[in-house]
Order: structure tokens, then C-alpha cells, then sequence
């Protein structure tokens, strides 16, 4: 039986990520998704700079520029009141800004650029069983042609919150799920705020609208409520739904990243609110620094490196999601006099800016 060096699960955005910087250092890899197909909703939309940077060296960043919106502006308001304007492009960094691209093209772009080294996505096969020794993994594959066994040295588990592999190796996801059922919807309106900028609709009452252009005439709006449509600003008209969904959003993380051979990306290491736009970034992080160390023989401390810094995101974006949700009394005034009052200063935008782009230091 060949030996793989990486067997990677979940054919998403981190899975492919995480192929195509394998194959890019040198190393053999297999890629199996129990789905017919890669996406053809929009799902995750935002891909920020330190994603642009990560993705740079094998080709694809230019290939994302060349499809998605630059968007380097975010408004805030209150009460349908302009409260204060972001200005990404303060950050200093040639991609200062935030790429706006729905999943379906982003995935569309990873497979074809794996298919030009060679690597085709097994679909509709999924791992239903593995065990490890020391130094390698079998595991059973179920596809279309049936059962079959696969032997690889390490194996990237990127299937998602769901897991498998984080479920086969007895990894404890801990944290909590948020109250509320989130709704989005990805629409064409007429609105006074064109297609150009992030907005972000905050409401006395704790309901919260973000929207984000995801096409020249679309865009996306996500609340922490049950119906985004109905707190658009006054006198927007819906033209087309194209989606809507409705979920809900956990904050969790696995009690760790590795078991053996076996390690864990994405969704299956953690989850969080949209909040901050990272959850497809830090996935796409985990996977490039999972390549990296497999090809440096350091995966041990993969681990620690990728824990820490999701447990940090983690955090950052629970705490924006409960400052953005802040019902009426001092907090909420406290916070609006801020937004008003101190962050429009240019020392302060220079200061968020990387933090909304990611730009870690």
C-alpha cells in the first residue's frame, strides 16, 4: 500500500488551503470530501490581509484580487444615525483592505488551482474509519467505487464543526452556543449606500445589521436575529433574494489540535460568531501553518502555535459581538461617545485598522 505523506478531510476552503501549501513544499497529498461538488452558496464572504499574505506564494492571492471587492471603508450607525467611519486603508500594508468573495468562487479558484498541480478532490468519498500507529495512519474511504483502504503519514482533519476526526479521536470541543438564531440573506436593493462599503446597523434595543458586498450589485446581510431583512435602513427596496438562511452561532474550541498523527484545521478545531470576519481566515492560517511545519518536522508544536492564537480570536470576537449587542444604559452610551468621539481620531484608525484586517504582529 503507498504511503501518502498527508491525507486531508474536508475539501472547504482550509482542506484545499491546506493541499495546494502541502503540494507547493514539496509533499504528496490525498484529498477526500464526502460532497459531489464544492459549494455553490456564498457562505463566507470576507478574506482579509494576513490570508492575502499566507496565499501569496503559490499564485493564488492574485487570483482572488482579480475576483473579489476591495472594500477598505466601514460605516457604523445608531438608530439609522451615522456614528463613525473606518478607514482600512490607514493600515500600512500593501493589502489594506478586505477582499470581498463569496465561498463558491473562493472554493472555485482553490480546485482549480489544485487541479493545475495535479491534485484532483476525491468527492463523495468519506473516512468511516481509521486507526494509527507511530508513524502512519490507515484509514477505510467509502466512495463511489466502494471501500478501500489508505495509508498516509499524517492526516488533516478539515471537515468541519461536525468533525469525524475530531469525533473518532475522543477530542472534546468545549464553549457554548449563543441564544439567538442568526439569519442572512444575500440580496440586489436599492438603498443609499451603494456597494462599496461595509455598514454596520446598530439599534438601541441591542439588534445589530452588518451587510458586505459580495457582487457589483449584491450584498450580504447577516443579524443575530431571526429576520435580517426587516432592520435594512428606511427606504431600502429588495429587488432579489438570491439566498437566506437562518442559524446558530457556538463559540468552541478543541482541547487540542493533535492526536498522534492526526490533526485538526478550521471548523474542527474551532468555532466563533462572524463577528471580525475570521472564521474562514483562521481556518485558511491553521492549514498554511500545518504545511509549513510539515515540511520544517515541527508539527509538535502545532498545537500550542495554533491553540493560543485561536483562543485569542476566540475571545476578541465574542467581546466584539457583546459590545455590538449592548442594550440601552451607561454601557451602551459609554460606547457610542467612544465610537464618536475617539475613534475617528487618526492615531486610533492607524491602530484598529490592522486589527479589522487581521494583520497579526
Amino acid at each position: 500500500m503507498t504511503v501518502t505523506d498527508v491525507l486531508i478531510v474536508g475539501a472547504g476552503p482550509v482542506g484545499m488551503a491546506g493541499a495546494i501549501e502541502l503540494n507547493r513544499r514539496g509533499a504528496s497529498v490525498r484529498i477526500v470530501d464526502r460532497e459531489g461538488a464544492h459549494t455553490k452558496l456564498s457562505k463566507a464572504v470576507g478574506i482579509n490581509t494576513q490570508t492575502l499574505e499566507l496565499l501569496e506564494s503559490s499564485g493564488l492571492t492574485e487570483r482572488l484580487l482579480a475576483a473579489g471587492i476591495r472594500i477598505a471603508r466601514a460605516n457604523l450607525h445608531f438608530d439609522g444615525k451615522p456614528l463613525v467611519t473606518l478607514d482600512l486603508s490607514r493600515a500600512e500594508h500593501r493589502f489594506n483592505f478586505i477582499l470581498a468573495l463569496p465561498q463558491s468562487e473562493t472554493e472555485g479558484i482553490l480546485e482549480s488551482a489544485l487541479a493545475e498541480r495535479g491534485i484532483v478532490v476525491e468527492r463523495e468519498t468519506e473516512m468511516i474509519a481509521f486507526s494509527q500507529d507511530a508513524d502512519f495512519v490507515t484509514a477505510s474511504l467509502r466512495g463511489p467505487g466502494g471501500e478501500h483502504e489508505a495509508a498516509a503519514g499524517r492526516v488533516l482533519g478539515a471537515d468541519g464543526p461536525r468533525s469525524a476526526i475530531r469525533q473518532g479521536l475522543g477530542i472534546p470541543f468545549t464553549g457554548a452556543r449563543y441564544d439567538e438564531t442568526w439569519s442572512l440573506a444575500d440580496v440586489t436593493l436599492d438603498w443609499p449606500y451603494g456597494y462599496g462599503e461595509v455598514n454596520l446597523f446598530l439599534h438601541s434595543n441591542g439588534a445589530l445589521l452588518f451587510t458586505v458586498p459580495i457582487a457589483p450589485d449584491r450584498i450580504r446581510a447577516i443579524s443575530q436575529t431571526d429576520n435580517a431583512l426587516a432592520l435594512l435602513p428606511a427606504g431600502s427596496v429588495v429587488r432579489e433574494t438570491h439566498w437566506d438562511s437562518t442559524f446558530h452561532v457556538a463559540l468552541r474550541q478543541a482541547e487540542r489540535y493533535q492526536d498522534g498523527c492526526c490533526f485538526l484545521a478550521g471548523d474542527a478545531a474551532h468555532v466563533h460568531s462572524p463577528a471580525g470576519g475570521r472564521g474562514m481566515n483562521l481556518g485558511i492560517w491553521d492549514a498554511c501553518a500545518f504545511a509549513a511545519r510539515h515540511a520544517a518536522g515541527t508539527l509538535d508544536g502545532y498545537t500550542a502555535e495554533r491553540h493560543r492564537i485561536a483562543a485569542r480570536i476566540l475571545a476578541i470576537t465574542d467581546r466584539m459581538f457583546r459590545v455590538a449587542r449592548l442594550k440601552p444604559g451607561i454601557a451602551q452610551s459609554a460606547r457610542n461617545l467612544v465610537m464618536r468621539n475617539i475613534v475617528p481620531m487618526p492615531t486610533v484608525q492607524r491602530w484598529i485598522a490592522p486589527q479589522l484586517l487581521g494583520i497579526e504582529r
